[in-house]
């Protein structure tokens, strides 16, 4: 016998009302999607959605910053040029503190660079964006990047203390002086950039005496 069936339905071809409707869909998604980038420039180069400017931090609060800054980059110079030249760290070699069993162990390499040097171009960095003219900058991009350095750095010194704790069982003081900078200069950025942004509705600290307020 001859099998016997239906033909399978073609799918129906949209109206023009459905065409128009779904073109109209697209064309919102389009505005939408441009607004949406239009806020994100505008909050960057220093205005945020509500048109607000960069709020100014107290003035104590970039110098030091800077200083701190200064501090990490002559430490970290001091130790990369150590490890150049095979200089003795002016730093005990016996006990747990032991500067030389630090700084030539396995970890003292990250990603086949030194660590110092990783430090020492971190701060480098670091310094250049906590100038007094970085932190009057109106563009958020240079903010938002001492912020997200501040936070790398500071994953990057839990890090080298659980090796240093863990795997080496020793400590380097020059190492730790290091590491107790940057998570000074890690409490001092993340309580004031934020502010600055406006981001999680933290009011603005006073400007103090001398400074203009906005009203």
């Amino acid at each position: 016998m001859r099998a016997t069936g239906t033909k399978p339905k073609r799918p129906a071809h949209p109206t023009r009302r459905e065409r128009a409707e779904l073109q109209s869909m697209a064309a919102r998604a389009r505005q939408d999607r441009t607004s949406r980038l239009a806020h994100l420039a505008a909050f960057l180069r220093g205005h945020d959605a509500r048109g607000r400017e960069l709020e100014e931090p107290a003035r104590w609060r970039p110098y030091a910053a800077l200083g701190l800054a200064v501090v990490g980059l002559g430490i970290s110079s001091y130790l990369t040029a150590a490890h150049f030249s095979g200089a003795a760290l002016v730093c005990s070699d016996t006990g747990v503190v032991n500067c030389e069993k630090v700084t030539t162990s396995a970890q003292s390499y990250f990603l086949g660079v030194p660590v110092a040097l990783w430090g020492l171009l971190f701060y480098a960095a670091t310094t250049a964006v906590n100038l007094p003219a970085a932190w009057r900058s109106p563009d958020r991009r240079l903010h938002v990047l001492r912020l997200v350095m501040a936070v790398g750095g500071m994953c990057f010194v839990l890090y080298l203390v659980s090796a240093e704790m863990l795997i080496i069982k020793n400590i380097c003081l020059w190492c730790t002086g290091v590491h107790v900078v940057t998570f000074l200069l890690f409490v001092l950025v993340t309580t004031t950039v934020p502010r600055m942004l406006g981001w999680g509705g933290v009011q603005p600290e006073p400007a103090g005496p001398g400074r203009g307020s906005t009203s």
